[in-house]
């Protein structure tokens, strides 16, 4: 287990998913992202209660509220230390792009998923800050999704700022 001052979390977390139908598109926003970061592993869990989604159609935020409070979960190691090193650089730094890869669990089935992000930190206060953006594609199918015709889905994690855990 980390030490944490190597630990970075948030409770409110944003994420859109964006769901391709027929000729338009349905984003799916929640702000209940629970999300961990260990900067000393570069590794990194996420979780986010699949009914916290909601769209802004009537019917489909009634369905969406309706299902088994099942959590979708992505864990996985970021591509984003420096060579010979194992962990990320806290250092003062401009803000690092990188790739990722994680698996991500809903249910009972787990896939896994390659992706990019961004990693920038705050200075100021008592502790250190970052902000992370992560962004991906999964299968339709994986997530049970019967609205969407394509057989991707786009998620984006922006701005999600986390705090050093004392």
């Amino acid at each position: 287990m980390a030490k944490a001052q190597d630990l970075y979390h948030t409770t409110n977390g944003r994420v859109l998913l964006i769901v391709p139908v027929g000729d338009s598109v349905i984003n799916l926003h929640s702000q209940k992202l629970f999300a961990e970061l260990d900067y000393k592993e570069a590794y990194f869990k996420m979780t986010l209660p699949a009914n916290s989604l909601y769209s802004g159609v009537d019917s489909l935020d009634a369905v969406i509220s309706s299902m088994e409070d099942a959590k979708i979960i992505l864990a996985g190691q970021l591509n984003i230390t420096k060579s010979g090193e194992d962990k990320i650089d806290t250092g003062k730094h401009p803000p690092k792009t990188f790739e990722f890869r994680a698996t991500l669990n809903y249910k009972t089935s787990d896939l896994p998923i390659s992706g990019t992000g961004s990693l920038e930190h705050i200075e100021g206060g008592s502790h250190l800050k970052c902000v992370l953006g992560l962004t991906f594609e999964v299968s339709a199918e994986f997530l049970q999704n019967r609205l969407s015709e394509s057989k991707n889905i786009k998620v984006h994690i922006h701005q999600l700022v986390l705090d050093q855990t004392l």
